[in-house]
């Protein structure tokens, strides 16, 4: 893989990232006020069951439905890491009405609530640190293993009494200047939290994790960023002043500011339309299907128009590892959690069988999150299993359809109204003034609502107007765009003028 080219915007409260590398879209993600990622958050909970039996809690932490606690959570994931050893307890020592501190690690799935620990975690650039857990690790991607043994070394020295601390992959590139402030930092900050614990009720948050841009810049290893660019000022002047307050090198961040819709403008746009789409397109013209089910997902590989140039067998291990690589690709971009079962051609050789479990194993090792590969089954099945870290990409952007009883998706207005932005920029950005917009009545009454949209099209484009056609008889998504340049084009009598 090249160097990465990473892009921020954030518009109609809304903010969004995506990476490339080699021209291909490697990392997405999406995230609305309206749908906040709780993971991290640390909030002060009661206990309202304690179940024996399972070693496990129901806490009430002021969301939807109780969040589960079980005495498995509460220690780091030593596959992940090399460190010391922790004693385990048996048991949780928890009664009901026990007012305790807790952390989001899962997100609420279907009807089932979030799941917490105990264990809290202050996730740094350099470190991971843990107030009330005495292990010291290292990440596994820090492979040079006297580097390894003198970084445990100095992470033990460091900690007191019970306080444990992780050594993050980006530590080596750390003075040790970097290294203190920020383990200072996060001393300061749970001191604070405990002396809020003890002020506020039950359900208050007492943390949460930072922005999208601060999160990806955080876990980023950024000389192997080759540019940034942002589409939104008020993004680039925060992460402009993140970087000068840290010292951190970044090659080059540009402000993207051309009144138009950076991933459209730059064609990223089709690539992540592609997230929702079930089907897969491989280079060599296989394509591979993705199908989420409530257990599981299920990947289907197919050697669609490509039937080579070799041997049946040569054909066939050629294009399952294309699929292999394109899977680790698709799993890390949807944000695929679970367990996924990849149905790959049929192969006779034991050895191509093996190298490509390995190529699967290869590729995925440049996910951030833990995957655990299985050997491919008789049926030439493959399984394996990804730590889920929040909701997946396609849930994010569909919902159910009312239009078919369920059985298919449509998209959320919001994401409906980013294509209606993205189209309109680049209408008034080709010197029209006048554009209607006839759209779904219901898209549209929110559409009017989302006064930072207007603003930002006003602010762009003072001398143009923009009509809203609302249509009780159009589909949720489905909207055209009509413009001239010319000054006798109809202003419409029945429109809302957008401003």
């Amino acid at each position: 893989m090249g160097k990465k080219t990473l892009y921020f915007d954030s518009f109609c409260g809304m903010e969004s990232y995506a990476a490339v590398e080699d021209g291909k879209l490697t990392e997405f993600n999406y995230e609305s006020r309206h749908r906040v990622n709780i993971i991290g958050n640390i909030y002060k909970g009661r206990v309202t069951d304690v179940l024996n039996g399972m070693q496990a809690a129901f806490v009430n932490c002021g969301l939807e439905r109780n969040c589960y606690l079980s005495v498995e959570d509460l220690f780091p994931d030593k596959n992940k890491y090399d460190g010391s050893e922790v004693d385990i307890p048996a048991e949780l020592n928890l009664k009901v009405g026990d007012e305790i501190l807790v952390q989001v690690v899962k997100a609420p799935v279907g009807k089932k609530g979030a799941k917490v620990t105990t264990a809290l975690s202050f996730v740094g650039k350099y470190l991971i640190y843990m107030p009330n857990t005495p292990f010291i690790g290292v990440s596994r991607k820090i492979h040079d293993a006297e580097l390894r043994k003198t970084l445990m070394f100095s992470a033990t020295r460091k900690c007191r009494g019970s306080e444990g601390m992780i050594v993050r992959t980006a530590a080596p590139y750390a003075n040790r200047k970097q290294a203190d402030a920020e383990l200072d930092y996060y001393r300061r900050l749970y001191r604070a939290m405990l002396d809020k614990f003890k002020k506020v009720p039950v359900g208050e948050i007492l943390y949460t994790d930072y922005p999208l841009f601060m999160r990806v810049m955080r876990d980023t290893l950024l000389f192997d960023v080759e540019k940034i660019y942002v589409g939104n000022s008020a993004v680039y002047e925060r992460m402009t002043d993140l970087i000068k307050a840290t010292a951190t090198k970044v090659r080059g961040v540009e402000l993207y500011d051309k009144g138009t819709d950076m991933f459209y403008d730059l064609g990223l746009t089709p690539q992540i339309l592609e997230l929702v789409s079930p089907r897969v397109e491989l280079e060599n013209g296989a394509y591979l299907i993705i199908e989420k089910t409530e257990a599981l997902t299920v990947i289907d590989v197919n050697t669609g128009r490509f039937t080579g140039d070799d041997s049946l067998e040569h054909t066939v291990y050629y294009t399952n590892i294309l699929a292999a690589r394109e899977i680790a690709r698709q799993v890390r971009l949807r944000n695929i959690g679970g367990i996924v079962v990849v149905d790959f051609i049929d192969m006779d050789d034991d050895k191509h069988r093996a190298a490509l479990v390995e190529e699967l194993e290869r590729a995925l090792e440049n996910d951030k999150t833990k995957c655990n590969v299985l050997p491919m089954s008789k049926f030439g099945l493959v399984e394996f299993a990804r730590k889920r870290t929040g909701p997946s990409v396609t849930s994010q952007f569909v919902r159910p359809c009312r239009y078919c009883g369920g059985s298919g998706a449509a998209f959320v207005p919001e994401f409906t109204i980013l294509k209606i932005r993205a189209h309109l920029l680049d209408l008034l950005s080709k010197g029209n003034r006048v554009v209607c917009i006839d759209m779904n009545a219901a898209i549209a009454d929110k559409l009017v609502t989302w006064r930072e949209l207007v603003d930002e099209v006003q602010e762009r484009y003072p001398l143009a107007r923009v009509y809203i056609i609302p249509h009780r008889t159009y589909h949720d998504d489905h909207f055209t765009l009509r413009s001239d340049l010319s000054p006798t084009f109809p202003i419409p009598q029945d429109g809302i003028q957008l401003y």
